[in-house]
């Protein structure tokens, strides 16, 4: 089965935080970012068995311009649950984890993470979404969703390491074909 896994498009946030499955709104370029991002689309040419989409808005607006606006809606797709570091600047959150930003940067993806969920709750779940979709008999389907997700994705294929799930994370509108 391939998957062609979508990211959303830029987003209207300070860079400085931490956002994961907060709803924030898409950037005043969506219109633009996604016209690319349709463009690239229709010049594959693919016809996909199913679509499915993050319920996150930046995720689901991001579909419906690009023709999918009945894409299934799956909170499996949806970003990393960041729980109580939601809405905080990366800075206070180093130094809530360990005092350390080098070290917390190097070790976060191994922590708990108060109200949120592990690194590991993210493979299993995208991985459950895999597997339900490779259930189904799909051979291709596009999934509209996060950086995280499509990193996962990738380490579940052995594209990229574990320390490797947040390091490179795809950019804006980039989308990803993977066989699964």
């Amino acid at each position: 089965m391939t998957i062609d896994w979508i990211r959303h498009t830029s987003l209207s946030i300070d860079p400085i935080l931490c956002y994961g499955q907060t709803d924030v709104p898409v950037s005043k370029n969506f219109e633009h970012e996604a016209e690319q991002v349709k463009q690239k689309l229709d010049a594959l040419g693919h016809r996909y068995d199913a679509s499915f989409t993050s319920p996150l808005s930046r995720a689901t607006l991001l579909a419906d311009y690009c023709g999918y606006g009945d894409a299934i809606r799956d909170d499996r797709l949806m970003e990393f649950n960041f729980g109580s570091w939601e809405m905080r600047p990366w800075y206070d959150i180093s130094d809530l984890a360990l005092g350390d930003e080098n070290l917390w940067f190097a070790t976060w993806h191994k922590m708990e993470i108060p109200d949120g969920e592990t690194l590991q709750n993210m493979i299993l779940r995208v991985e459950e979404f895999i597997s339900s979709c490779k259930e189904k008999g799909y051979s291709h389907i596009i999934c509209f969703c996060h950086g995280g997700v499509i990193n996962t994705a990738q380490y579940i294929t052995g594209q990229i390491g574990y320390d490797d799930i947040f390091k490179l994370t795809p950019k804006h509108g980039e989308i990803i074909s993977i066989s699964h």
